[in-house]
């Protein structure tokens, strides 16, 4: 929980760096939040109401996020662009995420 609302504290700052622990926290906790609208929308046949007023509110929070793990791994913050690729594009990008960023005291400012 205290990653994802650290994620919301810096929800449209997209310099720095998010460590990989921090990304994955965030995005687990997404993952329920996100589960759990689509239940009320199933529960209350809602046309996925929740669901996209979630995403919607989410959209820049997730991509600052994504962009500050980018820079983490000392990858420029417009790679995020390549999950618009078919099939590689996601892939790659998910593998990137999961790398490990270079030790504190190795790391550029930037």
């Amino acid at each position: 929980m205290r990653f994802y609302i650290l994620a919301w504290q810096k929800y449209a700052d997209f310099a720095g760096r998010t460590s990989r622990e921090e990304f994955w926290m965030f995005m687990l906790f997404h993952l329920l939040l996100t589960l759990l609208c689509i239940g009320l929308d199933i529960a209350w046949r809602n046309a996925s109401v929740f669901d996209l007023l979630y995403s919607a509110v989410t959209l820049l929070p997730l991509l600052a996020i994504t962009v500050r793990r980018l820079h983490d791994i000392e990858r420029s913050g417009w790679w995020c662009l390549v999950f618009l690729l078919p099939i590689f594009g996601p892939l790659l990008l998910l593998y990137w995420l999961t790398l490990e960023g270079p030790v504190a005291t190795e790391r550029s400012a930037g």
